[in-house]
């Protein structure tokens, strides 16, 4: 069973994302992994507005949630995977870490300044992944 690599950040762009990656996994009769990239700025943002670990990790499962939900719907399985750092850097690294049938993202994430040109993660995801890269509107 093959597997396909899915950069979501909660975003309406990454819901996208989702959907063509299930359209992806359907097709191909492979999971998605779902990951996400903590990074430095998000983690400190997040601990200057919250109550502490537990509340942290329970508002970014409320926002990736909606994603979860949707793959479980379609019956799709799944594995979420939570990794720290710089978003574009840690994705290449772990979407060339083993052979994924594609590499889906949304063309925007919830970056303020990437909504005016095109993510640079996924321009760095694009030009780097070793598979396939669907980049989703």
């Amino acid at each position: 069973m093959g597997k396909v690599f899915l950069a979501a950040d909660g975003s309406a762009h990454s819901k996208r994302a989702l959907e063509k990656a299930i359209q992806l996994a359907k097709a191909s009769n492979a999971s998605i992994d779902i990951v996400h990239v903590i990074s430095a700025k998000e983690s400190k943002e997040a601990a200057l507005n919250s109550t502490g670990k537990i509340d942290l990790e329970t508002k970014r499962k409320q926002m990736l949630k909606p994603l979860f939900d949707l793959a479980e719907a379609e019956g799709i399985h799944y594995e979420y995977i939570e990794l720290r750092g710089e978003p574009d850097v840690e994705l290449v690294k772990y979407a060339n870490h083993e052979p994924y049938e594609y590499v889906v993202v949304g063309s925007r994430g919830l970056n303020t300044f990437q909504e005016f040109v095109l993510g640079s993660v996924s321009h760095k995801l694009a030009k780097r992944a070793l598979a396939p890269v669907i980049i989703v509107k």
